[in-house]
């Protein structure tokens, strides 16, 4: 079966971004001064105020314009003509937003801030080809004698830089362990799912709790290290709900295991995979279902 570990990557929605308008027109990272008087200046503090005294040595990027560019806006004059550059194939585009151009390594500014703070959640579209992928592996990949599921919606987790840099460097200390897609479920007491895809903010909730942590904090503690399964079936019995939502929740997650656990024989159902510590398995997707006899 095909490996659908970095498809996450490669095929997203687009969204929109925030708005750079009162963003340092040097750094281009924090907000404008505003004095006491309620002026705004063009920038966030003295030092970007020195670095961008006189006029700037580079016209905007947009070809035909001939304004000053700006840093703040990947050295063209304003957002709409960064749009207007990434749109016209003259600059790459953001690999998040796929909007803005690329200004901190492979993302804007805007997707750069978001990724530092916290997991975010980004719907997949339904006719997308990454959604039908990831269903169908799903479905194969569901074994019960009772129970078949109907894939409603996929969520996919954008998480911060420093997350993917911790299980790079666990792989890369544990060279011999390979990642392999599995599921993990909880409790979810939240209606995600049923509205904006946002993740909530009870201590309680299950499935939000550990999105948010990535694996370092619990809602229910059952010992140490984290424990997935292959089969989404097996870990569907931990998938409970106290609200209305109709959907049941599973954690679709990349997990680096030991040679033992990945080649385990496929017919040892019972077999869940142990990660001992958070940094060794990233929650990638959140899949909402429905069961039925």
């Amino acid at each position: 079966m095909v490996s659908l570990v970095k498809w996450g990557s490669i095929h997203r929605n687009k969204t929109p971004v925030q708005s750079q308008i009162d963003l340092c027109e040097i750094c281009g990272k924090k907000a404008k001064f505003i004095d006491s008087n309620g002026h705004k200046h063009p920038y966030c503090s003295r030092s970007c105020a020195r670095n961008g005294t006189g006029p700037s040595p580079t016209a905007c990027v947009l070809q035909g314009c001939r304004a000053t560019g700006k840093p703040a806006f990947a050295n063209f004059c304003t957002e709409a003509h960064a749009r207007e550059g990434v749109r016209l194939g003259q600059v790459e585009a953001c690999e998040l937003c796929d909007i803005q151009p690329r200004t901190v390594g492979t993302t804007c500014i805007p997707c750069d801030r978001l990724v530092r703070t916290e997991p975010r959640l980004r719907e997949l579209n339904a006719d997308g080809k990454t959604f039908k992928n990831l269903r169908a592996q799903f479905l194969s990949e569901w074994e019960s004698p009772t129970d078949s599921p109907s894939l409603e919606r996929i969520y996919e987790i954008i998480l911060p830089r420093d997350v993917r840099i911790r299980h790079d460097y666990y792989k890369t200390s544990n060279p011999s362990f390979e990642e392999v897609r599995s599921f993990h479920s909880s409790q979810c007491i939240c209606d995600l799912g049923t509205k904006e895809p946002v993740l909530c903010n009870f201590k309680s909730c299950g499935i939000c709790c550990i999105v948010k942590s990535c694996f370092k904090s619990f809602a229910l503690v059952f010992g140490q290290g984290v424990y997935s399964y292959r089969n989404p079936a097996l870990a569907d019995r931990f998938s409970t709900s106290c609200t209305s939502s109709p959907y049941r929740v599973l954690i679709a997650c990349d997990a680096a295991v030991e040679p033992a656990q990945a080649n385990v024989d496929e017919s040892a159902e019972e077999e869940s995979l142990f990660v001992p510590l958070a940094d060794g398995i990233l929650p990638v997707y959140i899949f909402m279902y429905t069961t039925k006899k």
